[in-house]
């Protein structure tokens, strides 16, 4: 269940941009927040006696402390449960290690990127924590930073699937948020065109690509159109609206299709899954994940494969799709 938010704060205006979206949720859901902050350790090399050291970190601790309730007050007021969280150590492991300990269920953050998860722009943190966190992380993009200080208006969920058990991982996550919020979830595909890979029959071991034909391309839409209804009917419910949608990608780019689609839905969230299984691995979905994180000017959702399930209780019952089920 979705019964603890964790929100991680550094005092930055672009950590706030998370705020709004952790309130947002958490009264949906309701759910309690964490506030936490961290005070990292004065490097070795600083070399400063223990009482300057020891003065330095009880004021970091002060400030750190007086910045959370004052960010904590507000959302006390709406009648919200919060706990705030000093931590000391490296933040990005802090964050997770808190987050599992506490036995939260989702973490809200904001980036210290001006595109998303950009490799070092995105910083070391947000990058540590989308990579390694047990619990499924919201990650809020710089473009948010003028979010109203109170909640966050997400209109709709979007959740994107490419025929496999497990992108489709993400949906029990992804339809409990989109009922709790009363917000319509869309199912999206995105096909890869262009081309056809066939086996020639010059010599063994020679393949060539062939342009797909429209005749080809047709079917292959249809097997989408009912790979995404078979999904939705599986997944609606009352008071939960489920929409499909397929787009073809001319660019062989599913990141920047899907991109588009969430820059004219700016107020909505997205939910993709990865793999997550430690900070080395390659997301589930090849590039398109951090090339989505890149561009989408909303919040995107990562979800771990395994984590969200058929056994968790969000679950609808509906039965995973195997990957077969539509060509991928």
């Amino acid at each position: 269940m979705l019964r603890h938010v964790l929100v991680p704060l550094d005092g930055s205006r672009l950590a706030a941009v998370a705020v709004p979206y952790a309130a947002t949720l958490a009264r949906a859901l309701d759910a309690r927040l964490s506030l936490l902050g961290d005070v990292e350790p004065l490097p070795e090399f600083t070399r400063l006696p223990s009482a300057t050291a020891r003065e330095s970190d009880e004021r970091q601790i002060s400030v750190g402390t007086a910045y959370l309730e004052s960010v904590a007050a507000p959302l006390r007021a709406r009648g919200r449960a919060v706990t705030t969280v000093i931590r000391h150590g490296n933040p990005g492991a802090e964050i997770t290690a808190y987050a599992e300990e506490a036995g939260c269920d989702l973490i809200v953050m904001g980036t210290h990127g001006r595109t998303g998860i950009e490799r070092v722009r995105m910083g070391s943190v947000a990058q540590h924590v989308v990579r390694n966190a047990i619990v499924p992380t919201l990650v809020v993009p710089p473009s948010k930073a003028e979010a109203s200080a109170g909640e966050a208006a997400i209109t709709g969920v979007t959740v994107t699937l490419d025929g496999s058990a497990l992108a489709e991982g993400a949906l029990p996550l992804a339809t409990r948020i989109a009922t709790a919020l009363s917000a319509p979830l869309t199912l999206l595909r995105v096909i890869p065109s262009l081309t056809y890979l066939a086996t020639a029959g010059w010599e063994a071991g020679y393949s060539a690509y062939y342009p797909m034909t429209e005749g080809m391309e047709r079917e292959e839409e249809q097997a989408i159109e009912g790979y995404l209804a078979g999904v939705a009917t599986g997944l609606r419910a009352p008071g939960l609206e489920v929409r499909t949608r397929w787009l073809r990608s001319v660019t062989n780019r599913a990141e920047d299709v899907i991109a588009a689609f969430l820059a004219e839905r700016p107020t909505g969230i997205a939910i993709m899954a990865s793999h997550g299984r430690g900070g080395v691995l390659r997301w589930a979905l090849g590039s398109t994940t951090e090339g989505v994180l890149d561009q989408a000017p909303c919040p995107i959702l990562i979800v771990r494969a395994g984590v969200i399930g058929d056994t968790d209780p969000l679950s609808t019952g509906a039965a995973p799709h195997a990957a077969g089920d539509a060509p991928g």
